[in-house]
């Protein structure tokens, strides 16, 4: 790929009701035209829908979301797109899995229930009023890079700890609540999951943070937000962050960079792993004979 021209990036997601033997169908046709159109990225099938975010030139991305669109249960299907320089996947993937965001509750049936759902447009007026509490449902990780103006922080390490969270959460169930995640696939299940709690006024960003600084840069969201590729996050213009990398040892975002003792490559690495001499390394690999040269002194 001539790397002198952007990389499309889509991500998309939809809830619906999948047969099994649908799903297989899905599988097989998806990862047909992924890999003929020479794209790479990452696409969950599951019976409650689909998941996916990917990359590839301009007319591989037009003709996938035709292609998509083309099938019936995804007429309706929407995209969040961006751009990058680099290829932020290896491959192209379609895997099957029990969820598409995993709550750990199969019960909990988006597809099935109304959403409250907000433009841009209309969250930035809800945070103007200043009557609502807002609420991040993303993990811990994401949060540590960005965040809406006075979010609360649930500070859960995975999705599923999400109701536990809730479980505890002392807000008053009458309060006017906004939700928000990455591109909206987590609050359609958060959503459902506080009304089973007994929240009364729940109201999810639709799109998620994506299709808001789309629209809105530099205002509401503060930092950079949290992606599951290689670029780690986007900027306010939804371009890849300058400023993140991932750490090599324990895959979380680092902000950090060091020159590896063992090799001298540059890299990024979490101030966690920074703490320890032979992690202060571009890899895996290097880590390794680092250790091996500080046992053998």
């Amino acid at each position: 790929m001539n790397m002198n021209v952007p990389i499309e990036v889509t991500c998309f997601y939809k809830f619906c009701d999948l047969s099994p033997a649908r799903v297989a169908g899905l599988k097989s046709e998806i990862l047909e035209c992924g890999t003929r159109s020479g794209m790479r990225g990452l696409v969950l099938l599951a019976e409650e829908g689909i998941n996916g975010t990917v990359s590839g030139s301009a007319a591989a991305i037009g003709a996938f979301k035709a292609f998509l669109r083309g099938l019936p249960e995804f007429s309706d299907l929407s995209f969040k797109d961006s751009r990058c320089q680099k290829p932020p996947f290896r491959l192209f993937k379609v895997d099957l899995r029990k969820e598409i965001v995993a709550l750990g509750d199969r019960e909990v049936q988006p597809w099935r229930a109304a959403r409250r759902a907000l433009s841009p447009a209309e969250w930035q007026a809800a945070l103007a009023a200043g009557d609502a509490t807002v609420l991040d449902t993303r993990n811990i990780y994401e949060t540590a890079l960005g965040k809406f103006r006075n979010a609360v922080d649930p500070g859960i390490k995975v999705f599923s700890d999400f109701r536990n969270f809730l479980k505890h959460w002392p807000e008053n169930r009458e309060k006017k609540i906004l939700i928000y995640c990455t591109g909206g696939i987590r609050c359609e299940k958060a959503a459902i999951e506080m009304e089973n709690q007994g929240f009364k006024n729940v109201y999810q960003l639709d799109g998620g943070i994506l299709n808001y600084l789309a629209q809105f840069p530099d205002q509401g969201f503060e930092g950079e937000c949290f992606v599951f590729d290689h670029r780690v996050a986007v900027d306010q213009a939804l371009q890849p962050s300058q400023r993140y990398g991932l750490c090599p040892h324990c895959g979380d975002p680092a902000a950090q960079r060091c020159s590896c003792l063992n090799c001298s490559k540059t890299a990024f690495i979490c101030e966690r792993c920074a703490q320890e001499r032979a992690l202060q390394s571009c890899s895996k690999n290097c880590a390794y004979h680092l250790r091996r040269n500080d046992a053998a002194v």
